[in-house]
């Protein structure tokens, strides 16, 4: 590990993302020179979707040089050797590594890199690298989704400064997004499947081998790709299992489709009987006590909570390199102590492909504060997911970069993360989120109920012990 490397901006970044591939040979001199983000596009002439386009609004095509292949689907169907009960097998175990990316390979690169990936390759030149794999297109939805997706193109709508989302069901609001906003409306409203219960770890690698954690269980109901209308769109509750003493701790949430009229709210219990009260600051910069103070509450899930502090500007559509079908971190009796080293993952359990990427640069409002001012977010173009972000502060220097490594599972099909992982890059150190190898894959059949995910029911369970 080293310090050495000057810190990447935020100004090189963005110079990087609107430039041409040219950027790759610029010289130092080229990168000085501020790069302002344009305004949002215009609402181009597409093609239509279901054709040209995926009903996600993704490019059907492959691109000019086949390393990225045309979109067929997704994988629908079990992989060779799958057990019930038991996390999915790789379906994709021919493919080796086509070729590895080190720190003395960025300039050649750079165009296909986030600003994060380079970061983590100038401070970790001796032991980070990044692993690229064929591309296969593995995000797949049932087709009520994409009908309705296909739909809310024509019918979903956005009010009060885009806070508002109106006329959207089940799929996603806008599979042509005309600006940024509409981005990220999309990734909270991505296909996730209609309930999803997961188990898994939230580790902090410490030195040594150190392992500091805790389990959690994940409940996320989701009404709105239920196609139930009203009430809130998503409802999340998360219940410490471990360690001992915190047993019972709950965090409650439930979002909204309309923040003006009846805002995000949150509850939280302490302990199995603990006392139930309102988390109204779960929200923007408040510190995520899962993550040991590296995430801020709006980093859950890559982005979540209201859009109203930032202003997102969609950028461009990229051909980059990202994490994707990360089936190596969910092989069998793998104790975290055999991936998640100081400082970041072995990279022989990471696997990364070429995909194309939304970019949405997020700038925050003027008169609000936040510890973390300035973003930038990719989006996988074919299932809306955020696979990358970085996190800048004030000054434009790159303090919190985040990745999803998600796996596509056939059965219902959906797309999730098998791991997320948030790097403090002022530090040697990152948290690890959602590690279930040894817990079991999600459960999609679990019945949950909205009364559920009140604060009622936490009362209740805290009674029952």
């Amino acid at each position: 590990m080293t310090d050495s490397a000057p810190p990447i901006t935020r100004r090189d970044a963005l110079a990087l993302m609107l430039g041409s591939a040219a950027a790759t040979v610029a010289g130092p001199a080229d990168a000085q020179a501020p790069a302002p983000i344009p305004a949002p596009p215009p609402a181009p002439t597409v093609p239509k979707l279901g054709e040209a386009l995926t009903p996600f609004g993704a490019v059907r095509a492959g691109n000019a040089t086949r390393a990225i292949p045309p979109w067929t689907g997704g994988l629908t169907t079990a992989p060779k050797g799958y057990v019930p009960g038991r996390h999915s097998p790789d379906p994709y175990p021919e493919d080796g590594r086509w070729f590895t990316v080190g720190p003395g390979d960025v300039e050649r690169y750079k165009f296909r890199l986030s600003a994060g990936l380079q970061a983590l390759l100038a401070k970790f030149p001796d032991s980070f690298e990044v692993p690229v794999f064929p591309c296969r297109r593995s995000a797949a939805a049932p087709q009520a989704v994409y009908d309705a997706s296909i739909e809310n193109a024509g019918r979903a709508t956005l009010g009060g400064n885009g806070l508002v989302l109106g006329g959207a069901r089940i799929g996603v609001p806008f599979p042509i997004p005309a600006n940024g906003v509409q981005a990220m409306w999309n990734h909270l409203l991505r296909w996730r499947g209609t309930n999803v219960t997961r188990t898994g770890q939230t580790i902090l690698p410490g030195g040594e081998g150190g392992m500091a954690g805790r389990l959690y269980r994940e409940d996320v109901s989701i009404p709105y790709s239920a196609g139930v209308e009203g009430g809130p769109p998503l409802l999340y509750r998360r219940t410490t299992l471990a360690p001992k003493e915190e047993t019972g701790t709950v965090l409650l949430a439930q979002a909204t489709l309309n923040p003006i009229q009846s805002g995000f709210r949150a509850w939280a219990r302490i302990g199995e009987r603990g006392r139930v009260v309102p988390a109204p600051d779960f929200l923007y910069e408040t510190p995520d006590p899962a993550s040991g103070g590296i995430c801020t509450a709006d980093m859950l899930d890559m982005f979540s909570g209201p859009l109203d502090r930032f202003d997102f500007t969609l950028v461009s559509r990229r051909e980059m390199y990202v994490p994707y079908n990360a089936y190596r971190l969910n092989t069998p009796n793998l104790a975290p102590a055999d991936f998640l080293w100081r400082g970041h993952p072995s990279p022989q359990f990471l696997r990364y492909e070429m995909h194309r990427v939304w970019i949405v640069d997020a700038r925050l409002k003027p008169n609000y504060q936040h510890s973390l001012p300035d973003r930038t977010y990719y989006l996988d173009e074919d299932s809306w997911q955020i696979v990358m972000a970085e996190h800048y502060n004030g000054k434009g220097d790159l303090l919190r970069y985040a990745e999803a490594h998600n796996v596509a599972h056939w059965q219902v099909p959906a797309f999730l993360p098998a791991a997320e992982f948030v790097y403090d890059l002022t530090a040697d150190r990152y948290v690890a989120r959602g590690i279930d190898n040894a817990q079991g894959p999600p459960v999609f059949d679990k019945p949950l109920k909205p009364e559920e995910f009140t604060p009622e029911s936490l009362t209740r369970r805290g009674r029952r012990g």
